[in-house]
């Protein structure tokens, strides 16, 4: 559809729809993002919000002036995605320490002098050599000739996002399945764009000359939803339970929202025998009373705090559980604390049983 200096072009229709996909799932996401990379995936889908609307106005305009102008917006949609997917995987990944001071400074030199080209790009050729506009199948376009500002802005893109998907797959490496499922879903959204984009900057014609490279977002964002949903990948960061979990000698168990079990620590399974494979996904409460005696639904919701027996009699914990809180003071879990008091109940019980027998002999007398 093309009326006076305005077009439409098919493709449009695609962009409208991944934008307000973006919109949906960044406020879905929103909902969640109760850690730092959290915020940062938010920030991903805000960058993908400008670059599919600023494709989207850019393509309605038929003059050299509206395209070229409106490339700005696209760019600074580009350059925020792929920046702030790069630090959503540090931060996601336990190296948030590389956020601050001097290697935040050396890692934005790149995205703030693209920014800068882009800002500028009519009063040097460093991005683009030469910009003319041609017609395809009706409808008019940018014909580019790519300057070095572009090759480094685009080798600092895949750098960025490649960086990325490798640390959150060495992240995904180091966790149980349940946090391994999530990292890769994510390492595979973040590497479905890489290679359209290479194929239109080669000047191989996927969507009649226009760059689809954002809407190949919209499956990774299909991803992260999934990811985000199913197992609550911004509210709980994998990497806590490295430095916590694994270290603390009291048995931990980690309940989604839903009471279901998403991480337990050795100290667990050394408790019930039971790995997270096994256990992972089912109801808090089902897995207590395989083991404890007198449990019930409502100790979950309640906060509970007391001691358990278990089955056999001959093991006594004390129990904590406690809700874990976000921002707003939102629930987003549960903690659930196992400290073995064995020793201390069977010195009380001795104690007691002395103190009896005491009073026996005095009874006697």
């Amino acid at each position: 559809m093309r009326f006076m200096d305005f077009q439409f072009p098919p493709i449009n229709y695609l962009y409208l729809v991944a934008g307000l996909m973006a919109c949906a799932l960044g406020t879905f996401s929103l909902n969640q993002a109760h850690t730092r990379s959290g915020k940062l995936w938010v920030a991903v889908m805000a960058s993908f919000v400008i670059w599919t609307f600023g494709e989207l106005i850019a393509n309605v305009g038929t003059t050299q002036a509206w395209q070229l102008g409106f490339q700005r917006l696209v760019y600074v949609g580009v350059i925020s995605a792929t920046t702030t997917w790069f630090f959503f995987a540090i931060s996601f990944a336990g190296f948030d320490r590389w956020l601050c001071g001097r290697l935040l400074l050396v890692f934005m030199v790149v995205p703030a002098s693209s920014i800068t080209l882009v800002m500028t790009l009519d009063q040097h050729q460093l991005l683009y050599t030469s910009a003319v506009l041609v017609e395809r199948n009706g409808f008019v376009l940018l014909d580019l000739e790519y300057g070095i500002g572009f090759w480094l802005h685009l080798f600092s893109a895949h750098l960025f996002t490649l960086g990325g998907s490798l640390l959150l797959l060495n992240t995904s490496m180091k966790q149980p399945q349940v946090y391994r499922i999530q990292s890769l879903l994510i390492a595979v959204a973040a590497l479905i764009p890489v290679v359209p984009n290479m194929m239109y900057v080669a000047g191989i014609e996927l969507a009649g000359g226009f760059d689809p490279t954002s809407l190949f977002f919209v499956i990774s964002a299909i991803l992260v939803t999934i990811a985000t949903h199913q197992y609550h990948f911004l509210s709980l960061t994998p990497v806590a339970r490295d430095r916590v979990f694994d270290h603390i000698n009291i048995a931990v168990v980690v309940a989604n929202e839903q009471h279901q079990i998403s991480d337990v620590n050795p100290a667990f399974v050394d408790m019930t025998g039971e790995s997270l494979s096994r256990v992972g996904g089912q109801p808090v409460v089902d897995v207590l009373q395989k083991y404890f005696t007198g449990v019930d639904a409502s100790v979950v919701d309640s906060g509970w705090q007391g001691r358990m027996t278990t089955l056999s009699g001959n093991r006594h914990y004390d129990v904590s559980i406690m809700p874990i809180l976000g921002n707003s003071h939102k629930r987003m879990g549960y903690l659930i604390l196992f400290n073995d008091v064995t020793q201390v109940q069977r010195a009380l019980d001795e104690i007691s049983r002395l103190a009896g027998d005491a009073d026996s002999d005095r009874d006697d007398i």
